[in-house]
């Protein structure tokens, strides 16, 4: 069903031009709100409106007061220049970053200086995280080297004791990464400004060079002084959103998303997901208009934004537009070269809140670019030669807005990751593979103009599609739950617990997957439709549930050849439990939470309360948005904790408790 269209596609779609539309965007410095940002935005449209495609920048209001549901539209940012040099002691003296060098060598959104800069002391802190690390240190009227948490340094350095600049030298840390990888790499730093924030400015210098002033600043006998000087304004202007439409019959639409933001030159994050965005539009409207590819049913939009930001605004201008949505497709870092950077290509499937077939279709898409014909000696193979895997749903980009079930449009996402350049000045273009630029292009294409022309035969196809895939998945959960049963240390209790807790994680995903088979219905309806939808919906149930039953008494026949007595513990009501039953949270902004911004209305006692709460659950980060995504105005607090339990394999309740008592605190949420 959509082979057709991928044998098509695959012989215009082009490596090399969107290679090339990689060099045009990196020529620009793309912080979020910020004229670089305008100007890639301008060169995305008037690149594709010469290929024939509609395109246009959409300016939204950056004013750092108004809201795109809960994200803040901070001001516009621009800086002309930006200098940090060592003056004292003289022997010393040495220019440690400046702007025109390396962009990442300033801290992005930084607050300008005097005209003639500023001569500081520089004051090393070792983390500055905590209000014990400034005992004894006076850091008013002067500058602090940190390689802690900017966000967390500005507060207690900045603005509790009168610091009035930050050095930054933190380095991302990864094990398998050699020692020293990353020596002279500056580390992506930005600060994000709550309105009643007063900038300060601040700069970054590479591992290697933070090392050498921490090591002047411990061994000086006088003050280390610094000049720093930064020209940069801070002003009511705009966000911009580089968007364009390929139309189809009706007002439906599949929307492909991308990221255009980051400073220079920023490569595979993300002027590759932007460039394959673009091949991806190029050539289906050069199709269409060619008529090797018919006008589809629905239009085709791209979005290519400031990440995440772009995305709130958007979908908050055109709320009523939202039900037309039927699909949606997100390319973040899609043109690795992978003998460098390490990162497999991937599919990152949508959250099990929002079910849906478009996993299914991406996957098989997925699965064509991966049959790579592979000549031998003996007869001729196709597997891939590249790394590739599928995964669940993690978020971190525009992808978890989009597939938010109070959005509801189903938004899969093509990544590379890990990237060991992510986020520093080495993510160049060096590391760009035109061949994976293709790949990613293709699979956006196919799966975007699939979507737009499916129709009830299409729909029929992908039920069946995603009904088997996801038979598959329960299947092989099965198979690794009762493995790691059969190792566990003692097999007796993880036999017993396995035995019950198959029952309810089979029911659970068996529901996901009906939920899923019966999201084709978005595309089309009819009778036949419907029949064999209730047809292959049958067979699902059918399929799981006797998978089920084997899995069982399969674990009954090993325990008696083991003899092992299997336990099976009973479980009572915790305090929490009761507690967590009796809530019933209603979330009362649609889109995920932009949580920043709001934490930032508390009150100084509540920041440092929060911040304690952060640092007391780090490591479950993820709960955040997957408890948020059970949150319907129905569900108890207990519910969503065994939903997050069911879909990621591990839940904290304690943590969700007080983690929905701050959401209500902060007016996001209420029971």
């Amino acid at each position: 069903m959509f082979k057709s269209v991928y044998r098509k596609l695959e012989k215009e779609i082009s490596g090399g031009i969107s290679f090339s539309f990689v060099e045009g965007i990196i020529r620009f410095h793309r912080i979020q709100g910020s004229p670089g940002l305008r100007d890639a935005a301008k060169y995305v449209s008037k690149t594709l409106n010469d290929a024939g495609v509609v395109a246009e920048v959409v300016n939204y209001p950056g004013n750092n007061r108004d809201y795109a549901w809960t994200n803040l539209m901070f001001k516009e940012w621009n800086c002309n220049n930006a200098e940090l040099t060592l003056v004292k002691p003289e022997e010393n003296s040495k220019i440690l970053a400046r702007l025109i060098e390396n962009k990442c060598s300033l801290i992005q959104k930084s607050g300008p200086t005097p005209e003639d800069g500023i001569i500081a002391e520089v004051i090393l802190l070792e983390n500055g995280n905590e209000v014990s690390h400034y005992d004894g240190i006076d850091v008013k009227g002067k500058i602090v080297l940190t390689n802690g948490s900017l966000p967390r340094v500005y507060k207690l350095a900045v603005v509790e004791r009168g610091a009035i600049g930050i050095i930054s030298d933190h380095m991302w840390i990864r094990p398998d990464i050699p020692e020293g990888t990353m020596d002279d790499a500056y580390k992506y730093t930005s600060f994000w400004w709550n309105p009643d924030d007063e900038p300060c400015f601040g700069f970054v210098l590479t591992p290697r060079r933070g090392r050498w002033l921490r090591q002047l600043l411990k061994e000086s006998k006088t003050p280390v002084k610094l000049h720093a000087y930064v020209d940069s304004s801070i002003y009511e202007g705009s966000i911009d959103n580089a968007e364009a439409y390929i139309p189809g019959e009706t007002d439906e639409e599949v929307i492909i998303v991308g990221h255009l933001c980051h400073p220079q030159p920023s490569a595979n994050d993300n002027a590759s997901g932007a460039a394959a965005a673009m091949e991806a539009m190029r050539v289906l409207k050069k199709y269409i208009d060619e008529g090797i590819l018919p006008k589809p049913h629905r239009g085709i939009r791209m979005t290519l934004v400031p990440e995440m930001t772009g995305s709130y605004a958007f979908l908050d201008r055109n709320e009523e537009r939202i039900p037309k949505m039927v699909a949606a497709v997100n390319m973040d870092m899609v043109g690795e070269k992978q003998e460098v950077t390490l990162g497999p290509l991937m599919i990152e499937r949508t959250p099990e809140s929002t079910p849906s077939y478009v996993n299914a279709l991406m996957e098989a898409i997925f699965d064509e670019v991966k049959a790579e014909p592979v000549g031998s000696l003996f007869s001729s193979y196709r597997y891939p030669l590249f790394k590739h895997h599928v995964r669940d749903f993690h978020g971190g980009s525009d992808h978890y807005v989009y597939s938010d079930p109070t959005v509801n449009v189903p938004c899969v996402s093509i990544n590379q990751w890990p990237d060991k350049f992510w986020h520093t000045s080495y993510d160049t273009i060096d590391k760009v593979d035109p061949e994976m630029l293709r790949k990613a292009a293709l699979m956006t294409a196919t799966y975007a103009y699939t979507i737009a022309n499916a129709g009830p035969l299409e729909a029929i196809w992908l039920a069946s599609e995603t009904a088997s895939r996801q038979k598959r998945r329960i299947i092989s959960f099965i198979q690794n739950s009762i493995s790691d049963a059969m190792e566990h240390a003692d097999p007796s209790k993880a036999l017993g617990k396995v035995s019950e807790s198959l029952k309810l994680s089979v029911a659970y995903k068996s529901d996901r997957a009906i939920e899923a088979v019966k999201s084709v219905f978005r595309l089309a309806s009819g009778p036949k439709l419907d029949e064999a939808v209730s047809s292959i919906i049958d067979d699902l149930k059918r399929a799981t549930g006797a998978e089920l039953k084997l899995a069982l008494d399969n674990i009954k026949v090993y325990a008696e050849e083991c003899k092992i007595q299997m336990i099976i513990s009973s479980t009572q009501k915790s305090e929490n439990d009761e507690t967590a039953d009796n809530y019933i949270p209603h979330r009362l902004y649609r889109g995920p939470i932009s949580l920043r911004p709001w934490v930032g209305k508390l009150s100084s006692e509540d920041q440092e309360e929060y911040y304690e709460f952060s640092k007391r659950y780090r490591g479950v980060e993820d709960y955040k948005n997957l408890s948020l995504y059970w949150t319907n105005g129905a569900r108890s607090l207990s519910e969503i904790s065994r939903l997050v339990e069911l879909e990621s394999g591990s839940t904290n309740l304690e943590f969700l408790l007080e983690y929905y008592g701050w959401l209500k605190k902060m007016g996001l949420v209420e029971y």
